[in-house]
């Protein structure tokens, strides 16, 4: 985990050749939504074929902010209560703020200042380069919520940069203008309930929802109203069905003369720019829509929430060009780069859709919903995921090849009580299912193509077919000196020795393990003991703490991922000359518990298998 101070520069992953080095985004102007009019168009860097993971920033609570990308520094808040300033190429934090309350906002950047929300009531304004605190707004009461169980409140405001002011909603019910350079209060616009939503500008007005149920247009430089329209919420009782039917949550985009927004009632309406009169509306079958809509084209995509689809709809028509069923609620809004749709969803997804069809293009499952909004820039894809952890997709070289090994011929001879369970996740991920057939042409082919690739072993055994005698010329060997990635969470491999006929134990044998890998098993024994995760472990992700077994001597043949309470290695790796992140990894635990799994996918795919340095 970053170690959390006020302010604080840190470089988490220190990759070959990148440090944290960066020019100051002191010209650069980026917001949430891409621009003022949160069109969502992030242009033509988008990624059609996914390379994997370039790095992943891990924060202590859910990433809801969206990525805010200027030049080379990334900026993003996390309901750990920190805005975190990132290296965009490498992940590295340059300086994080400790705001003391979680920043569900995502930040706007402009003028050389970074300007943010937290849920606690407060728009900050820091330096983008040093993190130096400039000004903060303290806004008013929170309103309550007209029915008392709306719920579902996961997002703050997000400012919106309009020339030389900030704008932006809070919980009191007022649409706040602010000067940029100092925070002073220029006006403010009263509505009758919460505003989570984010205002857009366009032609010198600014639009926002509101929990009242209402969308208004104010006058960017006087604050006073244009107009108001009240979607079919304002009319319904939350009460009579039981779940909210009248906020205006969701943040708008205009376009062309149109704004188009989501409500609470089920409804996204396309409204006149200039006088707010109703256009059309699109049906989401009761179900929210929440996320915020991204026009581009004269097309507008957005999501919706129980429903659980994403679709594209014609601009001036309303009309559904085509519709994608997700895995979960998409509360994520849209982001339209090249010839790509990214949004996330609530089972943890972060999909790729084609514009033109909604058919998928590529899909990466975090480990936990995806409540952020992509944001793309420099051919990368940035989104946060309540699993805590900010991510960078690429695009570039080949996709890696990840697999678990398992067999059911293997059980009577495991002594991994969890395979089961390390199987069914991995397979959940999208990893290759190999049973002792398919381990054998796997490892060749890596060889061949040298594509990066990782293999967990759900199974304590290496079949005969892979490893025949405890030697470093076996396919097994061959595969990790060729680059290759193995994670083994049980009995290390070979360590038994059994009959080649009946498979029957025989003996122990630590010498023919450490033949194998090159590893010294002579202090391996069966005692079970508390690992905790060292700092190089921390930034490979394995567990913060477990029950370990089977735990090894430190020696300089080995980089030490956990020690145990004996000050021995409980997890480790064995590099054999490949690219970082790769080689034999140990994560000793003769039981797996299911919340470890996450940390254990992590630790498959940190490094050059997900990309990390390219």
């Amino acid at each position: 985990m970053p170690s959390h101070g006020s302010i604080v520069p840190l470089c988490v992953f220190l990759l070959v050749g990148l440090g944290c080095t960066g020019q100051p985004p002191a010209d650069g102007t980026a917001m949430f939504r891409g621009d003022a009019r949160h069109s969502g168009d992030y242009g033509d860097d988008g990624i059609e074929q996914l390379g994997g993971v370039r790095w992943r920033f891990q924060t202590e609570g859910p990433v809801r902010s969206s990525p805010t990308v200027v030049g080379d520094w990334l900026f993003v808040g996390s309901s750990d209560g920190h805005l975190y300033a990132l290296d965009r190429t490498t992940g590295s934090m340059r300086w994080n703020a400790d705001v003391g309350s979680p920043v569900n906002s995502s930040p706007a950047v402009a003028d050389g200042l970074v300007v943010f929300g937290s849920r606690g009531g407060a728009f900050h304004a820091y330096d983008a380069q040093s993190g130096a605190e400039r000004w903060t707004v303290q806004t008013g009461d929170l309103i309550p919520w007209e029915w008392g169980f709306e719920g579902w409140d996961a997002y703050t405001s997000s400012p919106v940069v309009a020339s030389s002011l900030v704008l932006f909603g809070a919980g009191d019910g007022v649409l706040y203008a602010v000067a940029l350079a100092s925070g002073v209060e220029m006006w403010r616009f009263e509505t009758g309930g919460r505003i989570r939503s984010s205002p857009a500008v366009a032609d010198g007005m600014a639009f926002v929802g509101s929990a009242d149920g209402r969308v208004y247009a104010v006058d960017v430089v006087t604050g006073e109203e244009r107009w108001r329209y009240e979607p079919d919420g304002v009319s319904l009782v939350s009460a009579d069905f039981g779940f909210d039917r009248k906020s205006v949550l969701g943040s708008p985009a205009a376009a062309d003369g149109t704004v188009y927004i989501g409500s609470r009632d089920g409804y996204m309406y396309a409204l006149d720019q200039t006088t707010g009169e109703f256009k059309w509306r699109a049906d989401h079958e009761v179900s929210w829509a929440m996320s915020s809509p991204a026009v581009v084209d004269g097309v507008v995509y957005s999501g919706t929430s129980d429903g659980a689809f994403v679709h594209a709809l014609d601009a001036e028509s309303g009309d559904e060009l085509w519709r994608f069923d997700a895995e979960g609620y998409t509360w994520s809004s849209p982001a339209v780069a090249g010839n790509a749709v990214y949004i996330g969803d609530g089972g943890g997804s972060l999909w790729a859709l084609d514009r033109e069809t909604g058919d998928v293009l590529w899909r990466y499952r975090t480990q936990g919903p995806v409540l952020s909004s992509p944001t793309m820039a420099g051919g990368a894809v940035y989104v946060g995921s309540d699993d805590g952890s900010v991510y960078a997709f690429h695009g570039d070289g080949q996709r890696p090849e990840l697999a678990v090994f398992w067999d059911d011929s293997l059980i009577p001879l495991t002594g991994q009580v969890s395979h089961e369970a390390i199987r069914s996740y991995f397979v959940e991920q999208g990893y290759e299912l190999l049973d002792i057939a398919a381990l054998g042409a796997f490892l060749e082919a890596r060889i061949a193509d040298a594509a990066p690739s990782a293999i967990v072993f759900a199974v304590d055994f290496l079949p005969l077919s892979v490893a025949s005698e405890p030697s470093d010329t076996t396919l097994f060997r061959r595969y990790l000196d060729a680059g290759g990635k193995v994670v083994w969470l049980g009995l290390p491999p070979m360590v038994i020795a059994r009959d080649p006929a009946t498979l029957r134990f025989l003996v122990l044998d630590r010498d023919a393990g450490a033949s194998l890998l090159g590893v010294p098993y002579s202090g391996m024994n069966f005692d079970t003991y508390g690992a905790r995760a060292t700092q190089l472990g921390q930034e490979w992700g394995v567990p913060a703490w477990w029950v370990s077994t089977y735990a090894i001597d430190v020696t300089d043949d080995i980089e030490v991922l956990a020690l145990d309470e004996d000050g021995r290695a409980a997890a480790w790796v064995k590099d054999y000359g490949g690219p970082v992140g790769t080689g034999f990894v140990m994560v000793a635990a003769a039981r797996v518990a299911f919340e470890e799994l996450p940390a254990i996918r992590a630790v498959a795919e940190y490094g050059a298998v997900a990309g990390v340095g390219r």
